[in-house]
């Protein structure tokens, strides 16, 4: 067989092409050159097998007949032994390395991301933190909250400017403490807000849940349960009102969760400033999809609660790795 038609049957045998008649050609070349008593397959289905034959295809084209083929052969057979016992050995104790070449794109915010602000940062947005200890505060655009150095060993205080929503985490030997100014509300297991941002340094503190015990001075000022609240003023007596609603002083937590054909990729612009997360799309999600979620959420709820009805709102799905969300389609 010529040299050179020879090598386009070769190349046409890597990429899994020959009829039956090419096929034909390059068995009987192939059984000419001695040294196969089994004729191979020639399975041009098999991506392995082409892959590991064409380079020993290749060199056995430049071979000429041989005399002693029984010798040349069994030199052949061990030597093709060695290569596939080593072979193997190596893909046991070195196995590939798999790597994922599906990678997403178009982040909204940049990498690397710089550190979230810590809770005593003034910021402009809305923020859900979780304390060392579970406890939960959503801080208001414009205000800060400082932990004490001792935070979640003897007690647990907070120092408040602004207003904030807290849902605390109960223990008993271990009380949790908001300090405003001169105002101390000692938590007894509940969920409440409390609203600084009010002239002549006024304190609001809303019950929403549970019981707080409210402190001037050393002096217990009220004791408030649930849809209880109580306006401190600088010398003026504190008298707790009952109110019959008190949705409308918790409205503010809801505000960024109101979406009204609000885009994918505006959604995960407050989320990642509220969360503190960064966020990454698959290729194929669209990110100016629009939908519309207007009463679903009180303000509270954890980042997974949220993604859970938006994306499946949308038809996307979405997975969290530290602090990085990965949107992505079903």
């Amino acid at each position: 067989m010529e040299q050179e038609k020879l090598h386009q049957l070769l190349e046409k045998y890597h990429a899994g092409q020959c009829s039956d008649a090419e096929l034909e050609a390059l068995q009987q070349w192939y059984e000419s050159l001695g040294g196969a008593p089994e004729a191979p397959h020639w399975d041009v289905t098999d991506d392995a097998y082409l892959g590991d034959q064409y380079s020993v295809f290749q060199q056995r084209a430049m071979l000429k007949p041989v005399t002693n083929r029984r010798r040349i052969w069994k030199r052949v057979a061990a030597a093709a032994a060695i290569i596939l016992v080593s072979s193997l050995l190596a893909r046991y104790f070195y196995p590939l390395r798999v790597t994922n070449s599906h990678r997403p794109v178009a982040a909204v915010t940049p990498h690397p991301a710089p550190l979230p602000p810590a809770p005593d940062e003034v910021v402009s947005y809305d923020r859900h933190l979780v304390l060392p200890d579970s406890s939960v505060v959503l801080l208001r655009a414009g205000s800060t909250l400082e932990l004490s150095d001792s935070f979640n060993q003897a007690a647990r205080l907070v120092t408040l400017k602004g207003e904030a929503y807290f849902d605390i985490r109960h223990n008993a030997r271990q009380p949790f403490i908001v300090r405003c100014a001169n105002v101390y509300t000692y938590v007894l297991g509940t969920a409440f807000n409390i609203n600084t941002l009010g002239k002549d340094r006024q304190v609001t503190i809303t019950v929403t849940s549970g019981k707080v015990r409210v402190e001037r001075e050393n002096k217990v000022m009220a004791v408030l349960t649930k849809n209880q609240e109580l306006i401190c003023r600088d010398h003026q007596p504190a008298i707790p009102a009952t109110l019959e609603n008190v949705t409308p002083k918790v409205e503010w937590m809801a505000r960024a969760l109101l979406f009204n054909e609000t885009s994918l990729e505006t959604i995960c612009q407050r989320l990642s400033a509220r969360y503190q997360v960064n966020f990454t799309f698959d290729r194929q999600v669209n990110k100016e999809k629009r939908v519309t979620i207007t009463d679903a959420f009180y303000g509270t709820e954890s980042l997974n609660d949220i993604l859970d009805i938006v994306c499946t709102t949308l038809g996307y799905t979405y997975s969290v790795t530290d602090n990085t969300v990965t949107i992505t389609t079903l």
